[in-house]
């Protein structure tokens, strides 16, 4: 029995341990957009944040599921304390070929994507291939909710939704 006890406490204190309740909060970071702006973590602080992230495989799923997330909160009350972040996983891109992978990137501003040439998103929430990686947080940074989707399914939107709402409503600040 004390050996069975002191592997759990080995297990608790393991670095693997550490670093996935590190992913329970939004990770220190500083990445730039498709047209070099820079963002952080602190950009973001303080507001209800959607991260939708992928490769290049998942790419095509993310404007769908962002968009409807998007549209179905804009009447919300709430919907100010609303941000939205796109991360684009880069890791496998050589470097010379960058400028050139960026230049594929939205034209428009207002759909910017941070560029994630190493992979820190990816790496720190295990992001899935192939798929629209969505993660929700708290205005305190704390991960609230994360899935990984493809094709818009009902059920699973309607269980977003009911979360944004409530993290919209449990964090109104007023």
């Amino acid at each position: 029995m004390k050996k069975f006890l002191a592997g759990c406490t080995l297990l608790l204190l393991s670095p693997a341990t550490m670093v996935f309740s590190q992913q329970g909060k939004l990770i220190s970071f500083e990445l730039k957009d498709q047209f070099g702006r820079e963002f952080s973590h602190e950009d973001f602080s303080g507001y209800v944040l959607v991260l939708v992230g992928s490769d290049k495989g998942g790419s095509t799923y993310n404007p769908l599921w962002a968009g409807a997330i998007h549209d179905s909160l804009t009447s919300h009350d709430q919907f100010d304390a609303l941000r939205f972040i796109g991360v684009s996983d880069l890791r496998g891109v050589p470097f010379f070929l960058k400028g050139f992978v960026r230049s594929k990137f939205p034209k428009a501003k207002e759909r910017w994507v941070l560029m994630d040439w190493k992979g820190i998103f990816p790496k720190a929430y295990q992001f899935e291939e192939n798929h629209c990686n969505l993660l929700i947080f708290k205005r305190d940074g704390t991960l609230a909710y994360q899935t990984s989707v493809q094709d818009l399914v009902p059920d699973k939107m309607r269980v977003i939704l009911t979360k944004l709402r409530s993290l919209l409503q449990a964090d109104d600040p007023s």
